[in-house]
């Protein structure tokens, strides 16, 4: 996997959560680094830390974001809150999963991470700075 570089693009014009975002991919960056630099048997620690970090600031994340969404009024915002929630509980389940030994590939999550990332923020989050500026 590649390393995903903040630029302009991600900005949603809120300075908060465009930190957050960048410490979201910072988080991302940093796991794919270490994946890179892990040995086979380091993978599942590594995969099993990120995802207790990745649950943590989710939750704090989330929170962040969706009391701007309320503050502006965004109208999409239920809809918003339900891809946090499914996208929270994805994160809970490999989570679960690698806890209960059950395997699951690093390159699924970091699939899935990326996924999220790319499209949540450049998509999603970009709704909320199209809101803003009609508004």
């Amino acid at each position: 996997m590649s390393l995903i570089e903040w630029d302009e693009s991600f900005s949603i014009g809120n300075a908060e959560i465009d930190e957050q975002h960048k410490q979201w991919l910072n988080i991302y960056n940093d796991l794919n680094e270490s994946l890179m630099d892990s040995q086979e048997n380091d993978t599942e620690s590594i995969m099993s830390d990120a995802l207790q970090a990745m649950l943590d600031y989710a939750k704090y994340h989330f929170a962040a974001e969706e009391e701007y969404m309320e503050k502006i009024g965004y109208t999409e915002s239920a809809m918003h809150k339900t891809l946090h929630k499914d996208f929270g509980n994805k994160l809970c389940q490999y989570n679960q999963d690698m806890l209960d030994g059950n395997m699951v590939l690093s390159t699924t999550i970091m699939t899935e991470l990326i996924d999220w990332l790319l499209n949540h923020i450049l998509i999603e989050d970009k709704k909320l700075c199209q809101f803003t500026t009609e508004r």
